[in-house]
C-alpha cells in the first residue's frame, strides 16, 4: 500500500499556504485578513531518524507555483557516491489554502505530466490537512477513496513553543493524526508540527515495529 500522508513534506505530503491570503489594507469597515501562515519560500535542511538513529539528511524547498495559489514542497535526498557526487533524489509537494482550511493535493508521480501547470495540479484529488479557524481539541476526519483509507486529524495547540536544532518556534501548531483502512485498523499514527511563516518542523510517523522522527536542523541561506 503506498503511504499517502500528505502531512508533510515527505513522500510531505507535499506539500500548501496556510492562513487567508495577505492583510488587507486598513480601509474603514473592513477587518484585516491574517497572513498567509505557510511561506511561499524557504530552504530548510532535515534529518530523519529511525528509532533515533541518524539515518537521512535532506532540504525542504518551498516556492510558490506560478499563477496561483499553490506553494510547492519540494524534498531533495543526496544519493552521490564517488561514481555518481551529483545524484539526488527529488519529491514534489503541493499545498493550496481554502476559506475552510489547508489542502494537500494527493499527486502520483506516475500520473504527473513533465510539463506542467497548475491546472494540471488541481485535477488530482486534495485532503484537508489543517482545518480552519484553528481551534485546539479540532477533530476532522478525511476518506482517501482511491486508497480505501481514513485519516483522522486533531489538532492539539496552536500555540506550541517548539525547540529544533535549528531554533525554537512560538506559536507553533501541533497536530496528530492516524489513518486507518476501511476495516477499521490503524496503519499508523503520528504528529507532526507546524511553525507560521516557516512550514512544518517536525514530523513523526509510529507504525508498528517503527518510529519514525524528521527534524528541522538547519535554516539555509537562499
Amino acid at each position: 500500500m503506498k503511504n499517502v500522508l500528505i502531512i508533510l513534506f515527505i513522500g510531505i505530503l507535499s506539500a500548501a499556504t496556510i492562513g487567508c491570503g495577505s492583510a488587507i489594507e486598513n480601509v474603514p469597515g473592513k477587518a484585516e485578513e491574517p497572513p498567509p501562515l505557510l511561506p511561499s519560500t524557504g530552504d530548510y535542511t532535515f534529518q530523519r531518524y529511525i528509532e533515533e538513529k541518524e539515518h537521512t539528511e535532506y532540504r525542504v524547498l518551498y516556492s510558490k507555483v506560478p499563477d496561483s495559489k499553490i506553494v510547492e514542497v519540494k524534498t531533495v535526498v543526496d544519493l552521490g557516491s564517488e561514481e555518481t557526487p551529483t545524484d539526488t533524489s527529488e519529491t514534489i509537494n503541493f499545498y493550496e489554502e481554502k476559506k475552510d482550511g489547508i489542502y494537500g493535493y494527493i499527486v502520483l508521480s506516475e500520473d504527473f505530466p513533465t510539463e506542467w501547470d497548475a491546472d494540471d495540479i488541481k485535477k488530482f484529488p486534495k485532503t484537508k490537512i489543517i482545518a480552519y479557524p484553528l481551534e485546539e481539541s479540532k477533530e476532522w476526519t478525511e476518506t482517501i477513496e482511491d486508497f480505501d483509507l481514513d485519516i483522522t486529524y486533531h489538532i492539539r495547540s496552536i500555540n506550541a513553543e517548539i525547540k529544533t536544532p535549528a531554533k525554537t518556534f512560538q506559536d507553533c501548531i501541533i497536530i496528530d493524526f492516524e489513518e486507518k483502512d476501511q476495516d477499521g485498523t490503524t496503519l499508523r499514527k503520528g504528529s507532526s508540527v507546524f511553525a507560521p511563516q516557516v512550514g512544518w518542523i517536525r514530523h513523526e510517523i509510529k507504525e508498528e515495529v517503527l518510529k519514525d522522527v524528521h527534524k528541522l536542523i538547519k535554516i539555509n541561506e537562499r
